[in-house]
């Protein structure tokens, strides 16, 4: 592109040029086709640069801008708290409550009562009853015997007594 077509350019494409100086760029333009070329290629992008702008009345209507935000406010984020309170929440949290005390209840009167205490129950050995001697008679029986005497083996009152042992 040529010095006086750079010059005049931005003059000719926003229409701003002086008489002169537009006869000067027209009479350029009409001896250099590469000039014209170039020239038109500009025109044409500046016409399809102002189809691109929005038209005058596009501003939004009056309250717009109140309206979004309200709507941001009403959408933010909300307090874990303040789920409780919501009243379909608190109805089905007071549903589940009752459930579980229901459930519960039932449980527990329903559960059998504690085992009573036998000789050979560890329970018993430890609560400061005799210590039960191992027969053989029963291995699974004994094993509990010895493990519960070992469990109570040494209570720092006097010397440590001998354990039954059976002869497996």
């Amino acid at each position: 592109m040529h010095q006086p077509i750079e010059d005049g350019l931005e003059d000719f494409l926003t229409a701003r040029a002086g008489t002169e100086q537009y006869k000067a760029f027209v009479a350029h333009l009409a001896v250099c086709a590469e000039c014209a070329t170039e020239v038109g290629l500009m025109k044409q992008q500046a016409e399809w640069m102002h189809e691109l702008r929005p038209p005058a009345d596009a501003e939004p209507s009056a309250g717009f801008y109140a309206r979004v935000m309200d709507r941001i406010e009403a959408q933010s984020a909300k307090s874990f708290w303040g789920v409780f309170l919501e009243p379909v929440f608190a109805k089905r949290l007071a549903l589940a409550s009752l459930a579980l005390f229901v459930l519960l209840s039932s449980a527990v009167w329903q559960a059998e009562p504690a085992p009573e205490l036998y000789g050979d129950n560890p329970v018993t050995v430890l609560a400061g009853e005799a210590m039960p001697a191992a027969t053989g008679a029963d291995p699974g029986r004994d094993r509990t015997v010895v493990l519960t005497n070992l469990a109570s083996y040494n209570t720092g009152n006097g010397p440590v007594p001998l354990l039954p042992v059976s002869s497996d």
